[in-house]
């Protein structure tokens, strides 16, 4: 689903135009900026424009919002099965110079739908390969219900398809081998 541009992202956006004229016109030092910073940038503004700015307003149609709306929904459908669902974000995993992270934004929405906060995890959380596997196996059994994490970290070695109804993408990794990897997790023999 497309989702429309707040009048902060269209102005970033601009912005980001301006500095790919300003590399194709002048000499510009690539430490300063250079095209994979610029598109880097891009890919954080289509996230959410408060992964650039610290000003911009929490944008009721973001994709962020989208997401937490989706989750939400298949999450109450699911309940008598304890339906699970992964999501996958590679932007943002760590938190903006301001604090901005979409991650903690999702758990924090999620929880006011009235997901239960035990029910939400990071999969950046479990710091060991044993805590790693108790989580799979948390939701493997639908006590864990949504696992948030980036393709890295929940690609090769995820194991959790057995509940799992959907799979969200809130970003678009840089290769087509890594949305592969990451419809591996649910297209799996096993899922019910």
């Amino acid at each position: 689903v497309a989702c429309p541009m707040s009048d902060e992202q269209y102005a970033l956006q601009q912005e980001l135009v301006e500095r790919y004229d300003r590399l194709r016109s002048q000499k510009v030092d690539p430490r300063i900026d250079n095209a994979l910073n610029i598109t880097t940038d891009g890919r954080k503004l289509a996230t959410d424009a408060r992964m650039l700015s610290a000003t911009a307003p929490d944008f009721p149609e973001s994709k962020v919002n989208r997401l937490v709306e989706n989750v939400v929904s298949i999450w109450e459908r699911s309940t008598p099965t304890r339906g699970t669902q992964m999501i996958f974000a590679d932007m943002g995993v760590n938190p903006t110079q301001w604090g901005y992270s979409p991650y903690r934004d999702i758990t924090r929405k999620l929880i006011a739908a009235g997901i239960p906060a035990e029910q939400i995890a990071a999969i950046g959380d479990a710091e060991s390969d044993a805590k790693k596997q108790a989580l799979f196996e948390k939701v493997r059994q639908g006590s864990v219900r949504v696992l948030i994490g980036s393709t890295q970290k929940m690609g090769t070695g995820t194991n959790v398809q057995k509940r799992l109804i959907a799979l969200h993408h809130l970003d678009a990794p840089w290769k087509p081998a890594e949305v592969e990897q990451r419809e591996g997790r649910i297209l799996r023999q096993g899922n019910e």
